[in-house]
């Protein structure tokens, strides 16, 4: 949970990882089992809290199953739905890390700015698995894979269950959304933004 305090005028915010117990936000979970809540604000800090727990190996292992440090309170039956983001959030950290390798490669630069992120011995590893016939080929089919992706949501942290729940309570007669409804928000873009993506698709299915 974070706590606002007020320093010559200005909000700022603590870190989640510096809360007490007594601290620590109550997390919905909503059917699913997915967070809802209790604010849309408190389940993009969790989803942001579970990617510092995927670069940070020391906090929490995946193969860890109580967590110690844990800064959200957190019904049992979302355990699922914890490891499966902290995966993802994993993945995506090693796919940043792979790209930054890549590039020092081509360059012909040192690894020491991955040095700095990644302690040597398990940097050393994850090289030698990339190197590998089967990462490689793995790697291609994956690379195929994005090129075909050409209409993501603009949501970042926050997920579809959030979004639906939020959708809901604004409906006057609290009716869940439709689809097309979900669909539509999903993918709103900020116009001072720059994204990758295409937005020629995702207009056409509008």
């Amino acid at each position: 949970h974070l706590r606002s305090r007020s320093i010559e005028g200005q909000q700022k915010k603590t870190d989640i990882h510096a809360c007490t117990l007594e601290e620590r936000t109550p997390i919905i979970l909503n059917y699913y089992r997915h967070p809802i809540g209790p604010m849309r604000k408190d389940v993009k800090d969790l989803s942001r809290f579970l990617g510092t727990i995927a670069r940070t190996i020391e906090f929490a292992p995946l193969n860890y199953v109580d967590w110690p440090s844990e800064k959200f309170m957190i019904p049992p039956k979302g355990r699922r739905w914890v490891l499966e983001t902290v995966n993802l959030c994993l993945r995506g950290y090693k796919s940043k890390l792979k790209k930054m390798y890549l590039e020092a490669v081509e360059k012909g630069s040192n690894l020491d700015e991955l040095y700095e992120l990644v302690l040597e011995d398990k940097l050393k590893d994850l090289i030698s698995y990339w190197n590998t016939s089967p990462a490689k080929e793995q790697s291609k089919k994956n690379k195929r894979n994005q090129e075909k992706l050409d209409d993501m949501h603009t949501m970042g942290p926050s997920s579809y269950a959030a979004l639906c729940h939020r959708l809901k309570q604004e409906h006057p007669n609290k009716q869940e959304p439709s689809k097309a409804k979900v669909y539509r928000e999903s993918r709103i873009r900020n116009p001072k933004k720059t994204y990758k993506i295409s937005y020629g698709n995702t207009k056409a299915n509008m």
